[in-house]
């Protein structure tokens, strides 16, 4: 949970610095800062957190341990390539190793397997 917390932190800061010192948000049609785009950012993690809970008590209704760390797992992927889109709007270079990990996550989580 609180690597998941940490790396939405990131991802949020990223963000700020993409709109405030890059502008180049693809949140708002300037590229910059917009309190709009920063708040829905901000509910979209709230809401997130509330999926970890529900999750949390789904594993305690089912007398399970498991659920919860699906979810928060599928979340750090989540925020993690999020970091890392926000990186390649910095221009920051990514090594070969990790794109190519990054996108064998991509395929198996868009094709479910």
């Amino acid at each position: 949970m609180t690597t998941l917390v940490t790396f939405m932190a990131i991802d949020f800061v990223m963000g700020l610095l993409i709109a405030g010192v890059f502008k180049k948000s693809n949140k708002s049609k300037s590229g910059a800062l917009d309190s709009k785009a920063s708040w829905q950012g901000l509910c979209k993690k709230c809401v997130t957190l509330l999926f970890v809970l529900i999750a949390y008590r789904l594993d305690l209704s089912l007398g399970t341990d498991y659920i919860k760390s699906a979810a928060i797992i599928a979340f750090i992927a989540n925020e993690i390539l999020s970091i890392v889109e926000n990186a390649g709007l910095m221009g920051i270079k990514l090594p070969v190793v990790v794109s190519d990990a990054i996108e064998v996550l991509v395929r198996k989580g868009g094709d479910g397997k």
